[in-house]
């Protein structure tokens, strides 16, 4: 596999090779995809609202081809979004909520 000085690398799994900075392998790659950064900031200029924290984590780490997809008809129907990203986020609930339950404490002397 061939590295580029500067070229992002999107399908690259593990670490990256010896002599290569970290961002250009694993999943930490995908934060340095110009296309992908572009996209987003297109989406977030098209929808011109907040975009709920979970579904803006699933789109950093999605598909490029369905996030060009996404985009494409979030620009020319952003309400219709907007309404789905804030109902993934309060009703798919893809992260849960965790309650934190306190057990008794007991000091042993």
């Amino acid at each position: 596999m061939e590295f580029e000085a500067g070229a992002a690398l999107a399908s690259v799994l593990g670490p990256a090779p010896v002599g290569e900075p970290a961002s250009n392998g694993g999943p930490q790659a995908e934060f340095h995809v110009t296309d992908r950064i572009s996209l987003l900031k297109t989406l977030k200029n098209a929808l011109n609202a907040d975009i709920p924290p979970t579904v803006w984590a699933c789109l950093w780490l999605s598909d490029i081809d369905k996030l060009k997809e996404l985009v494409d008809v979030a620009k020319r129907q952003p309400v219709v979004y907007q309404g789905y990203f804030k109902s993934v986020e309060s009703e798919a609930k893809i992260v849960q909520k965790c309650e934190v339950y306190r057990l008794p404490c007991v000091l042993i002397i």
